[in-house]
């Protein structure tokens, strides 16, 4: 509803001379059987003419019975040649036509009191050209209706009034007045309007400050406004009714354009047909409509006021009251009783909003924040220019282009044609300033395509503020389509599926089959997981997983097996199923650059003591980046991403033989056999290498030394030829053996140790 109803104000509507009655104000002497004219003879005098005829004159012509210089002159506004006659030479008919001199006497025309009652008033050419006389200006009525009467061919003082009230056809009585023989011309009447109660009425007989109060309503004549009857009779007040939420209020007719705009708001009541009942106070802010002042009227009851929401710039108003497609635009903010919604002031008004710049500097309106709409994008949408407790919405949605509607409010329309965001997300989403985005959802987004500076590719369903679809993730657990773009679900492509979501788009599980941490993929939006967490059996001690062979990568499947699991699963540790995961460093065999990995990995686990715990858990061992004999790298430090920090380290070479080179490497004691360490000499090897292991060995402990037959010992000591095995020089004892074994068929730089000692007749180890 309007927020002011403007009052009507038709107290200066009333024109037409009601109540001038066709009695002359001394009255006629008698006829002496002359009568009155010919009400029948030719009509044919111009504006400003003596009667009806130029040659007419009264037959009954008497001296005055009083000359008006002998009385007081009338000295009412606008008034001239008038005096002022006792009350008692005025009937009490005519005293109520004629305005006070003083509470003696009445201000009567001079033209009136001259003739005794015999005058003839002027012809002339009134309202919407109708026939018309000149009527005095002393006389009050006229006076009143001065702004809307012709005053062309009348003299100074007079106005031109019409013979019949142009809207109801019906004698005004100044063409019957004195001698005159009455109109001679029908009635000249406006155009009916306002369903028959009103009329179509020339704009410049209306007021200037009440036009913009009428509409022409029905009427097509130009220059013309539909003014209601009612209102133009000064002594009518409107019935009294009951409105909005059953205020006081009055019927006024639907056709004033302030009460038609509010057609939708306002109902019939008790009033008549083609009225509404305006309330005599606007509920929304309690201020005065007018619509119980007209005529006099004032209102019987104090203001009556809605409930205040919206931050104090809305009203709380009965859902009935609002048009039934607008309902679904408001909401009920602070309103506690039921069946109210919040509607903003401005809004009611009818107010265009106020322009601004919104998003991507986009064209846009100031809208109220507590409109549901404006208040769910109010972590998007910028204040801009706007005033306190409200937001910039743009005129059309930039990412799909579409009319938001923020711009057709109350007759608005844009200014501007639509500015969309680039599309990403292979079309499924815009490139949003990262500015629009919630700073605790900016790290769940993007760039995708996006080549602006600080843009964020949004998926369009997300931003929508739509729940994402139901599907069936990993090993049928319950899970959602997210857009692939999305960095979270793209990292794990390679282990999520389409499944039933469309296109560009991965089944992402509620719980992680891992953890069973909540993943937020059936959160979003407002949306709720429905069935429990689904996790995978455990392995590896607690540190891993069974997981289906088609989520492992195929370049780590070779590294698992299904120790503790279900064939084909695979038992894939914890950790390593984060993308983002990567394993501690530390100091594995000789100090070398190592990493934390679980002993349950094959890798780790076949090595047995042989890899140091270090600084890792007392469930990982520390395998070294690259393999200390042969300088390879391990992949223990390549883990998604990882990287060694230091050169390959080796084993320092031993048993160097000047043909064969070096047939050995410096290891620490303790990744050799316990019961291997006596064998072993230490060659060249120094510190915590002290060890020279024979290469065959380093590449599988349980190597056994070729076989070979024994030759006769030198030194003059022979004895019979016996089993024996090929052994590296270094790993004898310098002097007796490695100078008595001869080389028989070994291979250069070896000597044939015999497999039991010839003397002592025991192991020699040779051959073990």
């Amino acid at each position: 509803m309007a927020r002011t109803m403007r009052r009507p104000s038709a107290e200066r509507c009333t024109w037409w001379l009601a109540g001038l009655v066709a009695a002359s104000l001394v009255g006629c002497g008698d006829d002496d059987g002359g009568g009155s004219p010919d009400a029948s003879m030719p009509f044919d005098a111009g504006p400003g003419d003596a009667g009806v005829d130029a040659g007419f004159a009264c037959p009954n012509a008497m001296p005055p019975p009083i000359d008006p210089e002998l009385l007081p002159v009338c000295m009412l506004e606008g008034c001239v040649d008038a005096h002022c006659v006792p009350n008692s030479f005025v009937s009490e008919e005519q005293a109520a036509l004629l305005g006070n001199c003083d509470e003696g006497s009445k201000c009567v025309p001079d033209p009136f009191i001259e003739t005794s009652g015999e005058f003839l008033l002027a012809t002339c050419r009134s309202v919407g050209g109708a026939e018309g006389r000149c009527v005095s200006r002393c006389i009050p009525q006229i006076a009143d209706q001065a702004e809307m009467l012709p005053e062309e061919g009348c003299q100074a003082g007079e106005e031109c009034a019409p013979c019949f009230d142009p809207r109801t056809g019906e004698s005004t009585g100044v063409c019957n007045l004195g001698c005159d023989p009455g109109p001679q011309e029908p009635p000249n009447m406006f155009m009916e309007c306002c369903g028959g109660a009103g009329s179509c009425v020339p704009t410049d007989l209306v007021p200037e400050a009440q036009r913009e109060q009428l509409g022409v309503d029905t009427c097509t004549e130009e220059n013309t406004l539909c003014a209601p009857s009612a209102l133009i009779d000064p002594a009518s007040r409107p019935d009294r009714c009951d409105s909005i939420a059953g205020v006081e209020g009055r019927c006024l007719p639907a056709c004033l354009p302030a009460i038609g705009a509010q057609a939708d708001r306002l109902s019939q009541g008790s009033c008549d047909a083609g009225e509404l009942c305006a309330p005599c106070f606007d509920p929304t802010n309690g201020e005065d409509t007018g619509a119980c002042r007209l005529n006099g009227d004032e209102p019987e009851d104090p203001p009556t006021t809605f409930d205040r929401c919206c931050g104090g710039i809305g009203a709380c108003v009965p859902s009935a009251l609002v048009p039934e497609a607008q309902r679904s635009q408001l909401g009920t903010d602070t309103c506690e009783d039921e069946g109210l919604l919040c509607a903003p002031d401005a809004l009611i008004a009818g107010a265009e909003p106020t322009s601004c710049r919104s998003l991507g500097d986009a064209e846009g309106r100031c809208l109220p924040s507590c409109l549901p709409s404006i208040a769910a994008q109010a972590d998007r949408l910028p204040q801009s220019t706007c005033t306190e407790a409200h937001l910039c919405a743009p005129c059309y949605d930039p990412i799909s282009g579409e009319d938001t509607g923020a711009c057709r409010l109350n007759g608005d329309m844009p200014d501007e044609p639509a500015n969309t965001f680039d599309r990403c997300c292979g079309g499924i989403g815009a490139c949003v300033p990262s500015t629009l985005v919630p700073e605790a959802q900016r790290s769940q987004l993007g760039t995708d395509t996006c080549t602006e500076t600080g843009a964020l590719c949004a998926p369009d369903a997300l931003i929508a503020g739509s729940e994402p679809t139901t599907c069936r993730s990993i090993d049928d657990s319950e899970g959602r389509c997210l857009p692939a773009c999305l960095p979270a679900i793209g990292a794990q492509a390679d282990r999520l599926s389409q499944g039933t979501c469309g296109a560009g788009h991965l089944c992402a599980p509620c719980f992680d089959p891992i953890s069973g941490a909540d993943t937020g993929a059936c959160r979003l939006n407002g949306d709720m997981p429905d069935e429990p967490a689904y996790t995978f059996p455990n392995c590896c001690g607690g540190l891993g997983s069974c997981v289906p062979p088609d989520l492992v990568s195929p370049a780590q499947r070779g590294q698992l097996d299904s120790t503790g699991c279900t064939a084909p699963r695979l038992c894939a540790p914890d950790d390593f199923t984060d993308p983002t995961f990567r394993p501690m460093t530390c100091d594995s065999v000789a100090g070398a650059e190592g990493r934390c990995l679980p002993s349950c990995l094959p890798a780790v686990s076949s090595q047995g003591d042989r890899l140091p715990q270090s600084t890792c858990p007392a469930t990982h061992r520390c395998a070294p980046c690259f393999d200390p004999i042969t300088g390879a790298e391990s992949g223990a430090c390549r883990v998604n991403g990882d990287m060694p920090s230091r050169p390959a380290y080796t084993f320092p070479t031993c048993c160097a033989h000047a043909t064969a080179g070096a047939r050995g490497r410096c290891v620490p004691p303790a990744l050799v056999p316990e019961d291997r360490r006596s064998s072993l000499p230490a060659d060249t090897c120094t510190g915590d290498t002290n060890l020279c292991v024979p290469n065959p060995f380093l590449a599988d402990p349980n190597h056994s030394f070729g076989s070979c037959t024994t030759q006769p010992m030198g030194l003059g000591i022979f004895f019979p030829p016996a089993p024996g095995a090929c052994v590296p020089d270094c790993l004898l004892e310098a002097g007796v053996e490695r100078d008595s074994y001869g080389q028989s068929t070994c291979a250069v730089g070896e000597r044939c140790a015999p497999c039991i000692n010839p003397i002592t007749r025991e192991s020699t180890g040779a051959c073990d």
